[in-house]
């Protein structure tokens, strides 16, 4: 018998083999690296630098990249596919200490500059100052949602506006900032209304970043077929706030005693919080609990855990006790936090 253990570890197994090969072999290629940065001769490195990362997982991005305090960063990057983050955070786990000529990161760090300078395309060149930004700030999610426009967007075809959009927003923010604090982003053939350069953005995301808070959490409440729903969830639910939680288990627990509207309440509510707080516990940093869904006499807890731990099996064995009917837990690989969707504010 395979456990499910074993098959969540076998996920990372071939990856960290490579991480392995890859960080013994950098010492060797860092000189001709170091050398290519300024002579701008990559020919010979760059097929074997793709290579090694590709062993890791064949759609991770990379990039050699001004550093933000050692001369150089040399970046593998998820290229904000949620699944992949968990690969190019384990590779930075392994990497060795940044030093004054190279530190290392698992996302494209903010570059600013880079909207100085000008973009070739098939059929035109772009300059990206001329790049503005129209946004407005959610509270509730904190995080803005943007639309870019550029004069030549007009002529340019949508899936080339698109890259053109998200690249800036990387280079003004930086990549991890761009999936934390950026909402929806549209990138359409008219100026914004409220048009505005890159800076007043960035200055908005800061000041965004310098007020997050803690455990916000957002209650919901509607109706499935005449019954009231109620859920509670964490905000925003972005997958790259956690990182290395990449398997969800959805822990199912009924209850007894009710309400006319079959919402546990006395003796069953406090069983439940009881049961949330034992499996939280469990979990210390191999998990967390995103979300709980209550509705007609059954309530699920929407924890997200580190499935290389093997703490999915020893949440299981604390269901075994669970007094008010069968409790069950289905664990599913979801990097991308798409079973809570539906709960984001």
């Amino acid at each position: 018998m395979i456990s499910r253990r074993s098959r969540n570890g076998d996920r990372y197994a071939k990856a960290d083999a490579a991480i392995a090969a890859f960080w013994e072999w950098w010492p060797r290629v860092r000189p001709g690296v170091e050398a290519a940065t300024t002579s701008g001769e990559w020919q010979d490195l760059h097929p074997v630098l793709a290579e090694r990362v590709a062993a890791i997982h064949t759609d991770l991005q990379w990039e050699v990249a001004k550093g933000q305090r050692a001369r150089h960063a040399l970046v593998v990057s998820p290229g904000g596919h949620a699944e992949l983050r968990a690969y190019a955070v384990r590779w930075l786990d392994a990497a060795p200490p940044a030093d004054d000529t190279f530190e290392y990161h698992a996302a494209r760090q903010a570059d600013p500059a880079g909207l100085e300078y000008s973009m070739r395309l098939e059929n035109a060149e772009l300059a990206l100052a001329d790049l503005r930004f129209g946004f407005a700030v959610d509270p509730d999610r904190d995080q803005a949602d943007v639309t870019v426009y550029h004069p030549v967007f007009p002529d340019l075809p949508d899936e080339v506006r698109g890259q053109v959009s998200f690249l800036s927003l990387d280079w003004l923010l930086g990549e991890d900032a761009v999936e934390r604090w950026i909402g929806h982003v549209e990138f359409g053939g008219a100026p914004p209304s409220d048009a505005q350069p890159g800076a007043q953005l960035r200055a908005a995301v800061d000041r965004l970043a310098a007020e997050e808070k803690d455990d916000v959490w957002a209650l919901m409440s509607g109706d499935a077929d005449g019954w009231p729903v109620l859920a509670c969830a964490q905000q925003p639910l972005v997958p790259v706030r956690f990182p290395r939680f990449d398997t969800h288990l959805a822990v199912t627990l009924p209850y007894r005693t009710v309400n006319d509207g079959r919402l546990p309440v006395e003796s069953s509510l406090e069983a439940l919080r009881a049961k949330e707080d034992e499996v939280t516990d469990l979990l210390r940093d191999a998990g967390t609990l995103l979300a709980h869904e209550t509705t007609r006499g059954v309530r699920v807890l929407h924890y997200y855990v580190d499935s290389t731990t093997g703490v999915a099996e020893r949440v299981r064995d604390l269901l075994g006790d669970w007094a008010e009917g069968k409790a069950t837990m289905n664990a599913t690989y979801d990097p991308g936090l798409r079973n809570v969707r539906h709960l984001s504010a």
